[in-house]
């Protein structure tokens, strides 16, 4: 007996459970070989190079991320740590060693949101030059407003304000060489300019880790990893 057309609807393969496309167990594997090539101090930060980058995109490949626009906001909201980004990109080979033996260290970088999405990116440096009998820290504070849009994993970013505090300034090198020592080393939102929209999408979030890769002009693709920070009591 030849079946009714909406029997045949109801009877197609379209109309199946699809087979899950990961299990929670392959998830925990892919995160921990994240993990594995992330610094194991929370000041630490290093490249996206080689085994990590292969391991963050295994694991983005889940597509772990939020689903909808509220999970993202209060998921986002907290404090987290930068461990591991893209390098910024460079004018040409001999401006990136030259930043890459710049006499900086980057001693921490932060990212601190809030739920209304005003946040504030932090990062402490350290500066040490031949003309300088201590080393001068430093800290650089830009103050960032983050909205939702229409898709539930992406965010829009604008830079509101920039502090520079410094003890002194240094001997061997102006603010603007500074500045550009700086932004040689930092993730997106310290380099965007000021009111200039960015957009970052979120390609893995969970309760401690989060990928994130900016999705506008000549950013497009960076990526930056943090980890959330517990607040002591």
């Amino acid at each position: 007996m030849a079946l009714t057309p909406l029997q045949q609807l109801a009877s197609a393969s379209t109309y199946l459970a699809p087979p899950p496309v990961f299990t929670p167990a392959e998830r925990l594997t892919r995160r921990e070989e994240v993990l594995r090539w992330l610094p194991a101090d929370r000041a630490g930060l290093v490249l996206e190079r080689d085994e990590l980058a292969s391991a963050i995109e295994q694991l983005e490949l889940l597509e772990y991320r939020p689903e909808t626009a509220a999970f993202h906001q209060l998921g986002v909201t907290g404090v987290w740590t930068l461990r591991a980004l893209s390098e910024p990109e460079h004018a040409n080979e001999e401006e990136a060693v030259r930043m890459r033996e710049t006499e900086l260290a980057l001693l921490n970088v932060e990212q601190r949101i809030e739920f209304d999405g005003a946040a504030v990116m932090t990062v402490d440096f350290e500066l040490r030059s031949d003309g300088d009998d201590d080393a001068i820290r430093g800290r650089l504070e830009v103050d960032c407003t983050l909205a939702l849009t229409p898709m539930a994993d992406s965010l829009d970013l604008r830079t509101a304000a920039r502090r520079l505090r410094l003890p002194r300034l240094p001997s061997s090198m102006g603010i603007e060489d500074l500045m550009r020592a700086l932004h040689s080393r930092l993730s997106p939102e310290f380099r965007a300019e000021e009111g200039v929209r960015i957009g970052l999408q979120t390609t893995y979030m969970d309760e401690d880790l989060r990928i994130t890769r900016c999705t506008t002009g000549k950013l497009r693709g960076e990526c930056m990893v943090h980890r959330r920070r517990a607040i002591a009591p």
